[in-house]
């Protein structure tokens, strides 16, 4: 441990001259009392910092309300269905799905059944996404 020794007589002496554009209030050096050095120190954040955890927050927030908003939407429902003879795709889309184009609503029939083209056998069990 390093130890300083001050003799409090110089300090009432005048000070030095302070280096030109710098100015400190109070003086270089200052006593501290016991009661200041016992007091806590009160967090101090700056604007920057205030900006930073405002930011987190509110980001926390709505990526919970997002989440949560989410999973209570309403969940999309889907059936299955068995394909009949002379059943095309095409067919059972604009049966199955009659607010959707058709394109899309055979798209999104390949999709939930993982199928590659628009051929599917009789007897084939499909799965019919919800809306």
């Amino acid at each position: 441990m390093s130890a300083i020794a001050i003799d409090l007589q110089d300090l009432s002496a005048t000070p030095a001259a302070p280096r030109a554009g710098v100015r400190r209030p109070g003086g270089h050096l200052r006593l501290v009392s016991a009661d200041e050095r016992r007091r806590p120190r009160s967090l101090r954040i700056t604007r920057r910092g205030r900006l930073a955890v405002t930011s987190t927050v509110t980001l926390i927030v709505a990526l919970v309300l997002a989440s949560v908003l989410g999973t209570w939407g309403p969940a999309s429902a889907s059936s299955a269905m068995v394909v009949e003879p002379g059943m095309t795709l095409s067919q059972i889309a604009a049966e199955q799905l009659p607010g959707v184009p058709l394109s899309q609503a055979i798209t999104d029939i390949q999709r939930a059944n993982n199928l590659s083209d628009t051929g599917i056998a009789v007897g084939q069990t499909l799965v019919i996404p919800g809306r």
